[in-house]
């Protein structure tokens, strides 16, 4: 169907709010009203002797509580908001989830990247949720992992949501890549019926044992995971979060952490995704939005309002009683 078309289906009419119908009930009350005060009136004007100026000898004048009537009839059907026929308008809609699995580990504190890894790989998580057009789930992870955000098309809030997440928020220490994506491929589960896929942020440092397990199983359902490595080859050392200065090992030595792309790279080349070594440029990300998920072109049926029609009466009805109504008290 061409855009916008408009269907010509006229078997019945709905409304739009039609509780408000039930407001048609006060109608015969106000006719009531109506006639009593027409004669209340007719009978003051009875004391005149001047009675034909005064409009009273109109004999069409009995008619005008029925317009007034009529006319809140109408009214009360147009603000019910009547509906007959409809337009088809074609919507696109992009057919795909997308899970965000972020390193919340205490190496990604680490300033090698002119701030923290962690700040960086929020502002890139940012940028892969405003290029989305589909759903996004958020999974944050260090030796275990938590879903922070289901599938959602809210865009905004997982945004609000990255901003309120800090390094060692699991409080498992370590980082373990198996476990982050368990718990992305189960957020994907919930939504089996669309394309969906994985994109992991991280400096690549992985303590885990599981990950070529759970990289095999995701790959052979066709989800990909894309990689995205935040830290550099020189690395830096990890502030302690708990006491002033860097973090140091059991034998007082200062940790220094540094990233490690070749883990990156293999994890998205046994799912068939893409890995981005620090992106930071303004179209780095451009080929992972473009990855994004097929459009699906269809249709839906708005209903054409005809709340005019029932306007249009009200208006002559009310015309029609003023028109009764000259020479009027």
């Amino acid at each position: 169907m061409d855009e916008g078309e408009r269907v010509s289906t006229w078997s019945m009419i709905a409304f739009a709010s039609p509780h408000l119908l039930w407001l048609a009930l006060a109608v015969p009350v106000a006719l009531l009203f109506f006639i009593l005060r027409e004669r209340q009136r007719a009978a003051a004007a009875r004391r005149f002797v001047s009675e034909r100026l005064r409009g009273v000898s109109n004999p069409a004048r009995a008619m005008r509580p029925l317009f007034v009537a009529l006319a809140l009839l109408a009214g009360v059907v147009a603000v019910a908001g009547p509906q007959r026929g409809f337009t088809v308008v074609p919507v696109e809609q992009r057919e795909s989830n997308r899970v965000i699995v972020l390193d919340v580990s205490l190496s990604m504190l680490a300033e090698d990247v002119g701030t923290s890894r962690l700040d960086a790989a929020k502002a890139i998580a940012k940028r892969i949720i405003a290029a989305h057009q589909g759903r996004i789930g958020l999974v944050v992870f260090e030796a275990g992992a938590e879903a922070v955000s289901p599938l959602t098309s809210d865009g905004d809030a997982v945004g609000a949501l990255l901003d309120s997440i800090d390094a060692g928020e699991i409080g498992l220490a370590g980082s373990d890549f198996g476990a982050a994506l368990v718990k992305a491929a189960r957020l994907l589960d919930a939504d089996a019926s669309h394309r969906g896929d994985i994109v992991l942020i991280s400096d690549g440092e992985d303590q885990g044992t599981n990950a070529d397990a759970e990289l095999s199983r995701l790959a052979s359902r066709g989800i990909a995971v894309s990689t995205i490595g935040v830290g550099t080859a020189r690395g830096a050392s990890i502030p302690d979060p708990t006491a002033r200065g860097p973090l140091r090992d059991d034998s007082g030595e200062v940790v220094t952490t540094v990233e490690h792309p070749e883990v990156l790279q293999r994890v998205a080349a046994m799912t068939g995704g893409r890995f981005f070594d620090n992106p930071f440029g303004e179209h780095a990300l451009d080929p992972l939005a473009a990855s994004g998920g097929t459009t699906r072109r269809t249709t839906v049926r708005i209903p054409i309002e005809r709340y005019q029609w029932p306007l249009a009466f009200a208006v002559a009805f009310l015309f029609l009683g003023s028109l009764l109504h000259r020479g009027a008290e």
